[in-house]
């Protein structure tokens, strides 16, 4: 008979060897899987720092170009027609540090200027020209000053019109008053003079006489805008001719200008005005030789009704047509010589005459003749059309063409 020989534990054994191959290979694949998570993980980290570092450098290439490109146009400003207005601007800013009047710097202190815009040029107002200087200090931490200059018209003055401290980031810390420069009147306007009409320079370009109790002075407490204005008056109260003061200005060109003229200026008369008193403000005008030819007067005082004024008013005055063969202009301001003066003082700024330059008139006297024809055309168009249409509900008989009409033969006849 056949044995059989039972091996006990034989089986379990070989259970153990198989749950031992099975943890075996799930160990393995979850080693494997882990294995393949971590290094797509750090595939994609790798991936993500070279995308940062790659968006870095794209960045930093992008900034460079910019600066590049920025260098260029401030080569290019400073090597063309702007270079002698830059250059003139920063004179300006320089006679304000030089009087004491530049926001936040003393006389005393000094630095180094930096052009870090390029002007901006606005043909159509509000300023035609502005430019952003930086000013920074010598000191230790040095301070950041920056300043706006603006000018309204092409060839008009400079003046001041914003100014702030900031700090080594850029940020504002501290603004400064300043009065805001008027804006361009019209677009396309031409500023014709006087020069330095708000005073921002003093006395330069005008002339000044006192005697007896008259003065002038440059005022800088209070201005109509930025940071001067003229100051006239009569110290001692008495209206004689020994007792009187002017200001005029310079001759400017109205050769190539016909007209009509725009005067205009801010006035403020911050005393009680006694009744008749007047200052006189006069454009003038003049021949070649500098022979008297005319003027337009404006008072101010007891015709504008003004007294004890706490804000500067407007004076305007338009289509001002120059007398035959005016060659130049001035502007005179009178305390106490035409009209009596026994108010005080009287504040002056921001003078100004302009015109329409001939060519935008030539433009606009062009369009008012094509629309003019273009109108009669519009109008004879209609008339012909009209008519047109009453033939065709009215038709004349005789515009009817004869028609003969057939008739019959009598039976027989061919």
């Amino acid at each position: 008979m056949t044995r059989i020989k039972t091996v006990f534990g034989a089986t379990p054994t070989l259970r153990m060897v198989d749950d031992l191959n099975y943890v075996l290979r799930t160990y393995v694949s979850k080693l494997l899987l882990t294995g393949a998570v971590c290094f797509t993980v750090a595939v994609l980290v790798s991936g993500c720092r070279k995308s940062e570092r790659e968006s870095a450098e794209r960045a930093a290439i992008a900034r460079h170009q910019q600066e590049v490109q920025r260098q260029k146009e401030f080569r290019k400003v400073l090597q063309g027609p702007e270079a002698a207005r830059i250059n003139k601007s920063v004179e300006f800013l320089a006679l304000l540090h030089h009087n004491g009047q530049l926001p936040g710097i003393a006389k005393h202190d000094h630095g180094m200027l930096r052009l870090e815009k390029p002007p901006l040029v606005s043909p159509n107002g509000p300023y035609y020209w502005s430019l952003q200087l930086h000013v920074i200090t010598k000191d230790s931490p040095p301070r950041n000053y920056f300043y706006v200059l603006v000018q309204t018209y092409s060839n008009s003055d400079f003046q001041l019109q914003k100014a702030w401290r900031a700090d080594a980031s850029g940020k504002v810390v501290e603004t400064y008053p300043i009065k805001l420069t008027p804006t361009m009147a019209k677009a396309h306007m031409a500023f014709l003079g006087p020069a330095n009409p708000g005073a921002e320079n003093g006395f330069a370009g005008w002339y000044t006489g006192v005697l007896g109790g008259g003065t002038v002075v440059i005022d800088n407490a209070d201005p109509a805008t930025g940071l001067n204005s003229f100051r006239i008056g009569i110290t001692n109260a008495a209206a004689h001719e020994t007792n009187h003061a002017d200001i005029r200005s310079e001759m400017f060109p109205l050769e190539r200008a016909r007209g009509p003229f725009t005067f205009a200026f801010a006035y403020k008369l911050p005393g009680k005005v006694n009744p008749g008193d007047n200052i006189d403000v006069a454009f003038r005008f003049f021949g070649r030789e500098g022979d008297f030819l005319g003027q337009t007067v404006l008072h101010v005082g007891s015709s504008t009704d003004d007294s004890e004024m706490l804000k500067y008013k407007t004076m305007t005055a338009t289509n001002l047509f120059p007398p035959k063969g005016v060659v130049q202009a001035d502007v005179w301001i009178v305390a106490n010589i035409g009209d009596p003066w026994t108010s005080g003082y009287a504040h002056f700024d921001n003078f100004s005459v302009t015109v329409v330059p001939a060519r935008s008139r030539a433009g606009i006297f062009a369009g008012m003749g094509i629309f003019a024809a273009l109108t009669a055309w519009l109008i004879g168009t209609h008339r012909v059309r009209h008519r047109r249409k009453r033939r065709n509900r009215y038709p004349s008989p005789f515009n009817y063409p004869q028609v003969l009409l057939p008739t019959k033969s009598p039976t027989g006849c061919h």
